[in-house]
């Protein structure tokens, strides 16, 4: 299989409301409007429940026809199978909690009627199921620095111990569809849950009514980056401080990877700018970034580069090299220093933005 989209009894297992052009694969169920969290879960393939079974190992086979007595061996482990087929998800400790794919949707679904600035688009499970995943579009219009973007929601829950239950902000950047986590802009707007302890729908739901505060901090950032020079020395020191190259290192002490990267993320800068953004900014430079980790960074693993890369994007290194590219130009003292005007960081932001990003959620239409 070309996707890791799971597949359960032929049905891919992404449901959709839109445009199938802008899916990816253009795979899934198209749903109408008007549909409930049970048939989203449904035509999604999250409407399992996921149980705990104690691992154990089978010592029943030839190889093992020395022993007398000991057949069986169980561990203290266990594994997270799905209901629907058995398929096991992930093996994890006796204190893991799994969350619900059907309930989790549910919540999310709820949470987002309270605002009726958001709608519902995509839903579905990566692998067998491991990964599930929802996003609810921003029908309000997002321009940053220039640039349309369309901002969602993003909730996602793993099952087999690569990550927690991850609710955040998101943004797609229209020209070229890559994207950036708003929150990183505004850690208000991520809220991570556990698996070691209960899901509380009410205390995450009251945190995440800043969500929408981390899109009015993004714009406020990018606006405030497309107005921050950059010139070409800088970038190729962003770059390398990105990658940990040292700004003085010769290229026989750097590794070929990091070279290779090196010059890709170049390359993604002179695209980036071939798209129409202002060359020499700070907004420039970090679009760079964003493009070469969900376009062109080299992955390990998985079937295909193109799913190994969104995965990474999304929710692994990838995100995590995207996050750091914010930082660099937001946080980090250091690096700060070599641009032509700082940008501030949002913990001291003038009292208009700290205006924006005490909006209140709108009210949902009856």
């Amino acid at each position: 299989m070309s996707h890791l989209i799971a597949n359960v009894n032929g049905q891919d297992s992404i449901a959709f409301r839109g445009d199938r052009a802008d899916i990816w694969h253009r795979l899934g169920q198209e749903m109408p409007a008007g549909q409930g969290s049970k048939e989203w879960a449904k035509a999604a393939g999250i409407d399992f429940t996921a149980i705990m079974v104690e691992a154990q190992a089978d010592l029943s086979g030839p190889d093992f026809a020395h022993l007398d007595s000991v057949q069986r061996i169980a561990s203290r482990g266990m594994f997270v199978v799905r209901s629907d087929n058995g398929c096991p998800l992930g093996y994890v400790s006796e204190r893991y909690q799994p969350v619900q794919p059907a309930e989790v949707l549910a919540w999310f679904q709820e949470y987002i009627a309270a605002d009726d600035r958001f709608e519902l688009d995509v839903a579905g499970a990566l692998k067998q199921g491991e990964i599930i995943w929802a996003t609810a579009v921003f029908k309000g219009d997002v321009t940053v620095a220039g640039d349309k973007h369309i901002a969602r929601a993003l909730m996602t829950t793993t099952f087999d111990c690569s990550g927690a239950t991850i609710n955040q902000a998101t943004m797609t950047r229209a020209v070229c569809a890559n994207t950036i986590k708003a929150a990183t802009a505004d850690k208000r707007a991520v809220v991570k849950t556990r698996h070691n302890t209960k899901f509380n729908a009410d205390r995450v739901g009251r945190e995440l009514g800043q969500l929408c505060q981390g899109f009015d901090a993004f714009k406020a950032m990018g606006d405030a980056m497309a107005d921050t020079t950059m010139k070409k020395d800088v970038v190729s020191k962003y770059f390398k401080k990105l990658l940990d190259i040292p700004f003085d290192a010769k290229s026989d002490d750097v590794s070929a990877r990091k070279l290779n990267q090196f010059g890709d993320l170049n390359r993604a800068y002179g695209a980036t700018v071939r798209e129409g953004t202002q060359p020499e900014t700070a907004w420039t430079a970090l679009n760079a970034v964003t493009r070469y980790v969900d376009h062109d960074r080299g992955t390990r693993g998985g079937s295909s580069q193109d799913e190994s890369r969104f995965l990474s994007a999304q929710f692994g290194s990838g995100a995590a090299m995207k996050a750091k590219a914010v930082e660099l130009l937001t946080t980090d003292e250091d690096f700060k220093s070599l641009m032509s005007r700082p940008l501030v960081s949002f913990a001291g932001a003038d009292d208009d933005v700290k205006s924006l990003l005490s909006r209140p959620l709108h009210a949902a239409s009856n």
